[in-house]
């Protein structure tokens, strides 16, 4: 999945919005809950990729990390319950969404 595919899909999560709230920042795209204004991704550029961080279970984490190369340690939030999932990689679509929406789960 694409980045630009992956942002259209997450406008179709009830109770979500996107927003960029950094100064001098175009391109990194916060994913918040539109009550609570609590983040449950975060889209950005790393080194030329583009990737996503999301909040998972630890456990099921470890798995995702072991199963994929496109899922690692996340690059910006916490290491154990924050993963990064790079975009355009061997991550099925249909996996990237399932995540996206436990990552909205459990931030609410």
């Amino acid at each position: 999945m694409t980045k630009d595919n992956y942002l259209e899909w997450c406008k179709s999560i009830a109770g979500a919005s996107q927003d960029k709230p950094f100064k001098n920042d175009f391109d990194t795209v916060v994913l918040r809950h539109t009550d609570n204004r609590k983040w449950f991704g975060i889209v950005m550029c790393v080194k030329g990729r583009w990737l996503v961080d999301l909040k998972t279970d630890p456990m099921e984490g470890d798995v995702y990390k072991s199963a994929y190369e496109g899922v690692t340690p996340a690059y910006h939030m916490n290491k154990r319950h924050w993963i990064t999932v790079y975009f355009e990689s061997d991550v099925p679509d249909e996996l990237l969404c399932g995540m996206t929406l436990a990552s909205f789960g459990l931030t609410k």
